[in-house]
């Protein structure tokens, strides 16, 4: 990184203006435009006593979104590291935090945890992050499923981001999804992904068949399989349900 980028990096997180750092380097103004999509879905989708839910929820980041824009409506969010669960549950009291992983099925998984780079933990280690930067340990988690855990709940918005298993919380919540037809904002990353033997394409297959499509969070699209294969660029998605199914008219 350019020593100015570093300084300006630098007075960028100190004062909480992340635009200072996105004037100059162009990761960190995708990373900017994605942060304000993000938190523009979510305003525009949820409000009142509405549902959102937030799997892989880390430290909070878009939770904290969520409480600020519907602070009456019922917050759920997972996250299977203890620490982090315990974290949260004291930031967020009005929130529902459950300490799980959410995949394809119950089950109890190993689950690799950065104790230096905590956003990069899940199922499987990310082999680009060293003994050195990352101080993995190995700790046992409890899986469960979107279907199981929201079983009678109609969310307004479901968010992922768990370091390539998307295609395991869909699968797991196909129903979830049929029957309540939410806005998902996801994070995919196709070297993520492929961790666990999945491709993009099959990310896309698994949305379309729920009659979902596929757009950029900051709202470029619709895109086809092969153009949502091809953009490695971007990192966090959303997927608009095509018709209502049998969701309640509001929630």
């Amino acid at each position: 990184m350019h020593p100015l980028t570093r300084a300006i990096g630098a007075v960028s997180r100190r004062t909480g203006r992340p635009e200072l750092l996105a004037a100059f380097d162009a990761t960190a103004r995708e990373a900017r435009r994605e942060e304000i999509g993000v938190a523009a879905a979510l305003a525009s989708s949820l409000w009142g006593d509405g549902v959102y839910v937030d799997v892989g929820t880390n430290r909070g980041q878009v939770l904290a979104h969520a409480v600020r824009i519907a602070p009456r409506a019922r917050h759920i969010a997972f996250e299977p590291i203890p620490a982090l669960a315990d974290e949260l549950a004291r930031a967020f009291p009005t929130v529902d935090c459950r300490p799980k992983a959410v995949g394809a099925r119950a089950e109890s998984a190993q689950f690799c945890h950065f104790r230096q780079l905590d956003g990069w933990s899940g199922l499987r280690r990310q082999p680009q992050i060293s003994e050195e930067r990352g101080d993995p340990e190995y700790i046992t988690v409890e899986v469960s499923t979107l279907d199981a855990e929201l079983a009678g709940i109609d969310p307004a918005v479901v968010k992922i981001d768990v370091e390539g298993a998307e295609l395991s919380v869909l699968e797991g919540g196909r129903s979830l999804l049929r029957r309540s037809r939410p806005l998902v904002i996801f994070e995919h990353v196709a070297s993520a992904a492929a961790l666990y033997g999945v491709d993009s394409g099959s990310l896309w297959d698994s949305l379309t068949e729920l009659d979902y499509e596929v757009f950029s969070i900051a709202g470029e699209g619709p895109f086809t399989r092969s153009t949502f294969a091809q953009s490695g660029h971007i990192v966090n998605w959303l997927a608009t349900p095509s018709s209502r199914g049998d969701a309640p008219a509001s929630h």
